[in-house]
């Protein structure tokens, strides 16, 4: 009987704490122990990153770079003014070494980029570790983000489940509060390794307000009417984009892992100072 008893109180220890595992990794602590922010001024931009190397950040291209859409085909810009904000508080300038070309354009088109810090921080931070091939996340997995969502004034970690997949597996469907700026964190499984990098948020709800603001900038370009010194479509156009901010569905998409990790199987000496 008093065995059973000291089992059922390690098994309640670990329920209550829910992020230690068979290794004893404390998956929670992890996720911001290895997390950064990612700011660009120029570009009014701010998202997430996590540390796969000493000195490198994985994060979303999206995040550092300005993209527009010409026809059929995606024009990028990257920020030159690029900055590493650690949770020690600590500033870093850094610079994108995940240049998509014309023979691999995979950066781009999955999303993802690997950002060089330019100095290496004062404090040494986590760094988690890329899940290999086998290590394939399945519905009802439990999994871990942190980030920088919104306009909170610091990090914030949240718990999720893996809740399905697209149709090429490349896109992991998460069941989490997933807002603008927690693009680029880490996906966490139970062993603390990176299954995704957290992209978006569900899209209907965006797309919706951004056919709004396109149809509100196309009839605002044949001229407009002010109602008592105030312009209709540009106070309407606020409010979508403070809708198109703020509002969650409570499901996320993160992009798989295996993208970067065969980005990394090809140049094998990116991450080597």
């Amino acid at each position: 009987m008093p065995v059973i008893r000291i089992a059922f109180a390690g098994l309640l220890a670990v329920i209550l704490h829910g992020e230690a595992t068979a290794e004893g990794i404390n998956v929670l602590q992890l996720s911001r122990d290895s997390g950064v922010k990612l700011v660009s001024q120029s570009g009014n931009s701010s998202g997430s990153g996590f540390f796969v190397a000493d000195q490198y950040v994985l994060t979303c291209f999206h995040v550092v770079a300005a993209l527009t859409l010409q026809g059929s085909s995606v024009n990028w810009r990257l920020y030159p003014d690029l900055q590493a904000v650690l949770p020690s508080g600590e500033i870093i300038n850094a610079i994108v070494v995940s240049i998509p070309t014309q023979a691999d354009a995979s950066p781009l088109l999955e999303d993802f980029a690997f950002v060089k810090l330019k100095s290496k921080p004062q404090k040494s931070a986590s760094i988690v570790a890329i899940a290999s091939e086998s290590e394939v996340p399945q519905v009802g997995d439990e999994v871990v983000f942190s980030g920088y969502p919104l306009a909170t004034p610091g990090m914030v970690t949240h718990r999720g489940m893996v809740s399905g997949f697209d149709d090429s597996k490349s896109l992991i469907f998460v069941q989490a509060s997933i807002n603008k700026g927690n693009s680029g964190g880490a996906l966490l499984n139970s062993q603390g390794h990176v299954v995704g990098i957290v992209s978006m948020r569900e899209g209907g709800i965006s797309q919706g307000l951004n056919d709004l603001t396109v149809h509100i900038d196309s009839t605002a370009s044949q001229g407009n009417v002010r109602i008592m010194g105030v312009d209709p479509l540009q106070a309407t156009k606020a409010i979508i984009q403070t809708l198109d901010k703020y509002i969650s569905t409570g499901i996320g998409y993160a992009r798989s892992i295996k993208f970067a990790r065969e980005y990394l199987d090809k140049n094998k000496e990116l991450l080597k100072n």
